[in-house]
């Protein structure tokens, strides 16, 4: 897999992110290279749940991968970049 094809779906991904969190007028690589920058939002069960089936669905298409292979990079992705969990709103509603 190339570079470039990652660089591009990470960005996407992370464009998204922001956007599932209410966020998206934030986003920008800088700020993404901030210390501690995926602390300044959380987000709850069903954002994750709503935002994986987003990831799975574009990872396979974009990266060219199995279900297998975007589960593996979903939990690369979701450990390296997500936001911190929010469990005492596990269940409040979704911003996407």
């Amino acid at each position: 897999m190339n570079n470039k094809k990652i660089d591009k779906f990470i960005e996407k991904a992370l464009k998204k992110m922001f956007q599932a969190v209410g966020a998206q007028k934030e986003y920008s690589l800088d700020y993404c290279k901030k210390k501690d920058w995926y602390m300044n939002h959380s987000w709850n069960d069903k954002q994750i749940a709503e935002y994986k089936k987003w990831f799975m669905k574009n990872a396979t298409k974009d990266l060219q991968l199995t279900d297998k292979g975007a589960e593996k990079e979903w939990g690369y992705f979701f450990l390296a970049w997500g936001w911190k969990q929010d469990y005492e709103n596990a269940h409040s509603k979704s911003a996407v």
